[in-house]
């Protein structure tokens, strides 16, 4: 019998193995694709270096050190990186760094920023509303259309009328409800942003996956067809075998938990299948001609245009495109625009070409990549405390079974990591009991 089952070959399920290896338990990954590492894939083709998925990683003190026990060298992100910019009646404007470039930035109105300063009284939000009604309310539409919504396509290719702004960011909304105002977080603690780097490796993201997945024992191509819970054990049917174990830690996707959990728990197998992931296209792009020094640019959905928005890859980290060609990773999608998915390849090249060329006033393209996620993030929606809450009573109710992954943690890859090390204790003191 072994002592711990990984469901899933992501950043989340490999972490979970690599922590519960280094202290020394018997730990086997079953990954059910014919590649490890989930939605984290780094390809390499005609002097490019890309991602399909996560582009970057946002590594705070915990994150590096983790990293750092690996034995890996992680890169920084460009200096320029902290240039960001909003598409805006067809120009790239910068978002403003400082009070003074607030003040001066054509990105607002007069009117939204003589708003944003009446922030400063607002009282705080204790109940779970969505992020458009919490900054329609206090800062105004066009603070939404044109900061808070670009940003959310961003990180989640979400939609702001329904993203939960307790859960979808839950660093906002314990500033708010400590200060009150964002704005007198922002003046006392000087900032309202996580600290941490903005990194990648040599070899890409996949670098990372790679090497933890050298230190573990995985089986690729070994879906799990089947888990049931027994007294004081676990048994799984695995494309073919039977395994027991005494633990599971379930680390995929919450629709491909939900089929797990069939035999455990229907009805929990029912709630968390209805866990939204919009579709995502990730275009990667090599172009000829000048682009702006920066991280990349987003683009609101009021400007009419369909790309989200792009990253400068090429800009960020060495080594990411051939001499005299720049690399753009740009996303379409999400929640707002999920018949995307559906169009021809042509349709998507086209569109991105046309679009690129519009904000960028790029030469030519000669490089495009096209890979689309059915199913990319999951969305941390209004009344998403249900699925946490189901999530804690199904690792109480059943011994022995562990939930984990960027729908219970947080969407980021350093979420993931940080949310291991709690994950693999619990484990842990799980086996001390049997």
């Amino acid at each position: 019998m072994r002592e711990v089952v990984v469901v899933g070959s992501g950043i989340s399920g490999l972490s979970v193995a690599y922590r519960l290896k280094q202290k020394g338990h018997d730990v086997v990954v079953y990954e059910k694709d014919d590649e490890i590492g989930g939605t984290i894939k780094t390809k390499q083709e005609e002097g490019y270096l890309y991602e399909l998925g996560p582009q970057t990683l946002f590594a705070d003190e915990e994150v590096l050190k983790f990293i750092e026990e690996l034995g890996l060298k992680p890169i920084k992100a460009s200096e320029n990186a902290k240039y960001r910019y909003i598409y805006k009646k067809g120009k790239l404007i910068p978002l403003p760094l400082s009070p003074a470039q607030f003040l001066t930035t054509p990105l607002l109105s007069f009117t939204s920023k003589i708003k944003i300063l009446k922030e400063l009284f607002s009282k705080p939000v204790e109940e779970d509303i969505s992020i458009a009604e919490f900054v329609r309310k206090r800062f105004g539409e066009e603070v939404l259309n044109y900061l808070v919504a670009p940003f959310l396509s961003g990180v989640y290719a979400g939609d702001p009328e329904k993203l939960s702004l307790k859960y979808a960011t839950p660093r906002l909304y314990e500033i708010q409800r400590k200060h009150g105002s964002l704005l007198k977080a922002l003046l006392k603690e000087k900032r309202v942003a996580p600290k941490g780097q903005l990194i990648s490796f040599e070899g890409g993201l996949s670098e990372l996956i790679n090497t933890l997945a050298k230190e573990l024992e995985v089986h690729t191509e070994s879906v799990v067809l089947r888990m049931r819970k027994f007294e004081d054990h676990f048994k799984l049917d695995v494309r073919g075998k039977k395994v027991e174990t005494k633990s599971v830690v379930v680390a995929s996707p919450a629709y491909t938990s939900s089929y797990l959990l069939k035999e455990i728990s229907f009805s929990a197998s029912e709630i968390f299948e209805k866990i939204d992931y919009p579709p995502v296209v990730v275009v990667n792009v090599g172009v000829k001609g000048k682009i702006p020094e920066g991280f990349g640019f987003l683009v609101p959905r009021v400007e009419g245009k369909r790309i989200l928005g792009a990253m400068f890859m090429s800009k960020l980290f060495p080594g990411r495109a051939p001499e005299g060609k720049e690399l753009l990773s740009v996303f379409l999608g999400g929640a707002t625009d999920r018949e995307v998915i559906e169009l021809p390849d042509e349709e998507i090249v086209n569109t991105v070409e046309k679009e690129l060329k519009e904000i960028l006033n790029i030469e030519s393209i000669d490089f495009v990549r096209i890979h689309r996620w059915k199913r990319a993030i999951p969305q941390y929606n209004v009344g998403y405390e249900e699925y946490l809450n189901l999530v804690r009573d199904m690792e109480k109710d059943y011994p022995g079974l562990f939930l984990t992954g960027n729908w219970i943690y947080g969407v980021s890859m350093g979420d993931c990591i940080r949310a291991s090390k709690s994950v693999a204790q619990n484990v842990e003191g799980f086996l001390a009991s049997c």
